[in-house]
């Protein structure tokens, strides 16, 4: 049976590089996401008996500007010619899966079509009428392993009512197997989360997942799904009913000895220390087994530092070297507004821990759409005052499922999916459009000039 895995592109529009200058552009340009599709990857470890193939739209665009997804994914089809082709949806792809979908079905309307990830967990009902055959809710796992098997054996007949997790595409509408959700947390660890299967990373090993200052190749690595908070602007947690689901430490260490060609390894969960015991135990692990060699890269509370200072010093000698931190805003209020039960003195201690334990911290803050001149001197000058290896700014976007949604929804100007990239105000910004933006591009030059301060102080011992 041949089963092709998508992950499609982010389309490019960034309404920011109408307004920024030369050098704001080249500032805004270095805000990058390399990475392989690691769902895409788990998936297919979960059927090594099938032929499989992996195409990343994102990574083939990222290497060739002039790449056309529909083009790129014609020609997959005609030399593979897929049984099955199931693509993994962000909010911002949601539109190009739907042409993506269309181009499948024109090609051979036998093909099964599945989509999950994100915003098909979020809104099911935004494809309903659309080319999708199933839409997966949750974590899909479970569900892509027991939908290749029903349709290896039964084929057009198959029964697929059965398995959780899904919304099977009726044509004006869907209907909804029993949701994950009903499922209790005992068993849904024992049989669905399916965290002892290794992921086939030798289906992206093609594409070139470098980071660009570091010059080395970087693998991502899941170590728990969900989160032990609830943020309003997150669905992460979301994903998971608000329940967070570990793996074993054991588990995952026999998966890390399997990476020693990825120098650069990235936890990509959405707290990593969520557990400190159980964090202490794998950083030990990682130390013992002589696996400390990598790059490792993880999301790190601030909170969670101040309360382990400990757990810093012991994830530094483990290899852990970037700490990407949700910083978010840089007054108490702020934080509150998003829900983040944190403090700007937590932050500003924390940040004194990380350096000291010599990480880089990569602090990552909402720009709201709301902001004047006062709120972007506030965060610029937070920048210039906290040594931080690299910050990020994320402009506001109330995403489909997320409380801020809820909250926000009928204030949104920009209805277009294509938008939602945290680059552009989906919202009516207080200040005119070109003053906006010119303030983001200046807060990344700013970023950059924090950048060389920090290595100043700290050195740049990674070579980055």
């Amino acid at each position: 049976m041949n089963i092709l895995l998508v992950n499609p592109q982010i389309p490019r529009k960034f309404r920011m590089f109408e307004f920024a200058d030369e050098e704001g552009k080249r500032a805004i340009s270095k805000r990058v996401l390399v990475g392989p599709p690691l769902a895409l990857n788990e998936f297919a470890g979960m059927i090594p008996d099938e032929n499989v193939t992996i195409l990343d739209q994102k990574a083939e665009h990222d290497m060739n500007p002039n790449y056309d997804d529909i083009e790129g994914l014609v020609k997959e089809i005609e030399n593979f010619k897929p049984d099955m082709v199931c693509f993994t949806v962000l909010t911002a792809q949601y539109n190009s899966v739907l042409r993506l979908l269309e181009t499948v079905k024109k090609m051979d309307n036998r093909i099964l079509t599945t989509v999950g990830g994100i915003h098909p967990t979020s809104c099911p009902e935004d494809f309903i009428g659309s080319k999708a055959d199933i839409i997966s809710i949750g974590l899909g796992k479970h569900s892509f392993y027991y939908i290749v098997q029903e349709y290896k054996n039964n084929g057009k007949n198959a029964d697929y009512t059965k398995n959780p997790g899904l919304a099977l595409n009726r044509g004006n509408s869907l209907f909804y197997t029993k949701p994950l959700r009903e499922i209790n947390y005992k068993e849904f660890n024992e049989k669905y989360y399916i965290n002892d299967t290794l992921p086939n990373r030798a289906l992206t090993d093609k594409y070139n997942y470098t980071i660009p200052r570091l010059n080395k190749k970087i693998q991502y690595l899941s170590t728990a799904q969900g989160c032990t908070h609830k943020c309003n602007f997150c669905f992460l947690w979301k994903m998971t009913d608000g329940r967070y689901f570990q793996r074993d430490v054991e588990g995952i260490i026999k998966e890390l000895k399997t990476m020693d060609q990825y120098p650069v390894i990235r936890f990509c969960d959405a707290h990593t220390l969520g557990d400190p015991v159980r964090t202490k135990k794998l950083f030990n692990r990682i130390i013992e087994e002589g696996l400390n060699h990598h790059y490792y890269v993880a999301d790190v509370r601030t909170d969670t530092v101040l309360k382990h200072p400990e757990l810093m010093e012991l994830g530094a000698k483990a290899g852990l070297k970037v700490v990407i931190c949700g910083l978010e805003g840089t007054s108490d209020e702020e934080l509150e507004k998003y829900g983040k039960s944190n403090t700007i003195e937590t932050t500003e201690k924390a940040l004194k821990i990380l350096n000291e334990a010599g990480m880089y911290v990569n602090g990552n803050y909402i720009v709201h759409p709301n902001f004047e001149e006062k709120d972007f001197e506030q965060l610029g000058h937070f920048v210039e005052k906290n040594p931080i290896f690299h910050s990020g700014f994320t402009i506001l976007t109330p995403f489909p499922g997320t409380e801020q949604w809820e909250e926000l929804k009928e204030q949104i100007v920009i209805k277009d999916y294509d938008y939602y990239n945290l680059t552009n105000a989906v919202l009516k910004t207080k200040l005119p459009e070109r003053e906006f933006y010119r303030q983001v591009s200046e807060l990344y030059k700013t970023s950059g000039k924090s950048t060389e301060r920090f290595y100043s102080i700290y050195g740049n011992p990674m070579g980055m």
